[in-house]
């Protein structure tokens, strides 16, 4: 009859066998990816506004899907756009609290609520009517890591369109609200959004 102590200590060895044997003459490892060497890829994938000369602009990325180039292309656009949205109603949202902040004493929740209502508003429109059109500028192909990028900004055309749409949808709101006008004193606030706007939405100098 085996002693107790004896077969549980066997387990235990037997065990401990079963974690050890994986690691015994071979590696089983998976190597590490490759990872994006950021000093070898363009310009406009490291700053998509190329130094404030597209100040709407961003970069979109992808592996390499098995679909081949088109899907993977695609992948990298779509990303892009979406990125491309979010600098959009990042900026708006910008204009808009530095607006109704300068514009008068913006204090009540009533008014804090129609502002970000209008940024919320204007955000939507500009990124249906825009962004989702927004076509490939430039694509780099990455090959040491497989990875496709894609460039995308908003021309001065439809940057222009974006910038009548915020002013447009402003007034709009604003005569909703005749309180809300009042109280920014409608004539110097519009002066006070066309610096804004041309300060997060204007080409640099």
């Amino acid at each position: 009859m085996r002693h107790p102590a004896i077969t549980a200590s066997f387990i235990a060895f037997a065990a401990l066998g079963m974690f050890a044997l994986p690691g015994c003459g071979r590696d089983d490892a998976s190597p590490a990816a490759p990872t994006v060497q950021v000093d070898d890829l363009p310009d406009w994938v490291k700053d998509p506004t190329m130094g404030g000369k597209y100040p709407l602009a961003a970069s979109g990325s992808s592996q390499w899907m098995k679909a081949g180039f088109a899907f993977t292309r695609d992948k990298a656009l779509n990303n892009g756009r979406v990125e491309l949205g979010r600098v959009v109603s990042t900026k708006v949202q910008a204009v808009f609290k530095d607006w109704t902040r300068e514009g008068g004493e913006i204090t009540s929740q009533d008014d804090r609520t129609m502002a970000m209502t209008m940024a919320e508003n204007i955000s939507r429109s500009v990124t249906n009517q825009e962004i989702n059109g927004t076509p490939q500028r430039e694509l780099y192909h990455d090959k040491s890591t497989n990875t496709i990028f894609v460039w995308v900004y908003v021309d001065a055309e439809a940057n222009k369109r974006i910038q009548d749409a915020i002013k447009a949808q402003a007034r709009g709101d604003m005569e909703k609200r005749a309180h809300f006008a009042a109280k920014i004193e409608a004539d110097k606030a519009f002066a006070d959004l066309d610096k804004l706007i041309d300060k997060e939405m204007g080409v640099s100098k």
